[in-house]
């Protein structure tokens, strides 16, 4: 992720911010204080007043307007999208404190009148962040203090009100999943110079890299290659973990907190061998036959395989320190940044930290809708997370040609239009969905 998404300001004032979309028009937000978070609240602008509301928020991104708070508020639905206390800066980011900010929405839009159910929506970074608010709810803080946890949650988390259900569109694995395996462990820094190991490295045409179309890595490469990703991790892991030791005896330069530089690994994966290649089966395509909504509103079943195109410039990107470095902190790098791991593709114990969809999902029985954009990149991902849900009432659809934010991805189209319906199918299958339950 690009330095400035960490570091940057947010410049506008709320209500600058709430009028910027011409969309807003539509529902007339309410700016909600809560505390440390920023809300909005939407409301249908006529009909029956609704009884289900939208929870809407991602972990550092600004989400007051986000195409989910009007889409399901035209729908009939009231929604509440809000910013955790952590916004546009993932610098200072203690992941173990964001349940607190859901707790916050989720205690307002309980009391408000006629409300009688609450969805969670967690699309992208909102889907660890509504995952890890929903598993406590159902389990107890403990859930968020076991053994295997790196970091922990200290003991002001308390009784979470749960949801009575979750949307997770385009969800991902976790940040952490996300950094390993953004890491291009090609490359290394000596004496103030960048070392490249050429067996590993992803922009090198001998190992199928294709600077003009579609990269096609061999299966020697990619296992070679996941495996030197979570060496990488391990290893810097390793150091910050000492160093929070010397820290604990009073042997340290400072008492609480250090910087931690993360090179060549961006949040958005810039050294992802998927953005390169996208024949890459875990991550393109589903194992079984999967429900996919097409364009014209069927629904079909089928194996469903991504119609995303490779990403081109990756090489570039990654080398830079704006768009290929990560400025954190301890606290930030362990408790959102990192995870343990044997390689970056199956080897990910997603469990060692909280920060995990995949393994929070584990820990739900809530009613969860899985919906994956059949124009990006998480298909694998999000049919293990329906795989794994123990819900009785799950469902898990991919929306044909969409790319991560909903929108049509035009350049994956072959006829102009072809997958011009993606953000209109994908809310009316929400509130679908949510409607036949609530």
């Amino acid at each position: 992720m690009k330095i400035s998404r960490y570091l940057g300001a947010c410049a506008l004032t709320l209500a600058g911010l709430l009028a910027a979309s011409p969309l807003l028009a539509q529902s007339h937000p309410e700016y909600v204080p809560l505390g440390r978070i920023q809300a909005a609240l939407y409301k249908p602008d006529s009909g029956p007043a609704p009884h289900i509301a939208f929870l809407v928020a991602h972990r550092t991104a600004n989400n007051l307007s986000t195409n989910a708070c009007p889409e399901l508020s035209k729908r009939g639905f009231m929604v509440l999208c809000f910013n955790t206390r952590f916004i546009n800066n993932e610098t200072i980011v203690d992941w173990e404190q964001t349940p607190l900010d859901v707790k916050a929405a989720m205690d307002f839009v309980r009391k408000q009148p006629g409300i009688t159910k609450v969805v969670l929506l967690g699309h992208s970074g909102g889907s660890p962040l509504m995952s890890l608010y929903q598993a406590i709810a159902e389990n107890g803080a403990g859930f968020c203090q076991k053994p295997e946890r790196m970091v922990k949650c200290a003991n002001n988390i308390g009784t979470l009100t749960p949801a009575d259900g979750l949307v997770f569109p385009d969800a991902h694995p976790g940040n952490p999943a996300q950094a390993l395996r953004g890491i291009n462990p090609s490359l290394s820094i000596a004496n103030g110079k960048v070392a490249v190991d050429p067996s590993l490295d992803p922009f090198d045409p001998k190992n199928g890299y294709n600077p003009e179309g579609a990269s096609h890595y061999s299966k020697d490469f990619q296992t070679r290659y996941y495996a030197a990703q979570s060496k990488v991790m391990n290893e810097q892991m390793t150091k910050v973990l000492a160093a929070k030791e010397r820290m604990s005896k009073g042997d340290y330069t400072f008492p609480d907190n250090d910087i931690v530089l993360v090179p060549f690994s961006d949040q958005d994966g810039s050294a992802g061998l998927m953005l390169m290649d996208p024949s890459i089966p875990e991550f393109m395509s589903t194992k079984a036959p999967r429900k996919l909504l097409k364009n014209d509103g069927s629904v079909v079943t089928e194996i469903v395989h991504s119609v995303a195109v490779p990403e081109l410039g990756q090489a570039k990107a990654n080398r830079e320190f704006n768009a290929g470095v990560k400025v954190l902190t301890f606290t930030s790098y362990l408790s959102a940044n990192a995870t343990r791991s044997t390689n970056s593709l199956s080897g990910i114990e997603h469990c060692s930290t909280n920060i995990s969809t995949i393994c929070n999902i584990q820990s739900i029985k809530a009613p969860t809708m899985v919906a994956a954009m059949g124009g990006w990149r998480f298909i694998g991902d999000q049919e293990q997370m329906y795989e794994l849900s123990p819900a009785a009432d799950k469902d898990f659809v991919v929306i044909e040609g969409a790319v991560h934010g909903y929108t049509p991805c035009t350049k994956c189209e072959k006829t102009p239009g072809q997958y011009s319906n993606t953000v209109k199918n994908l809310f009316d299958y929400i509130a679908a969905w949510a409607n036949k339950r609530f």
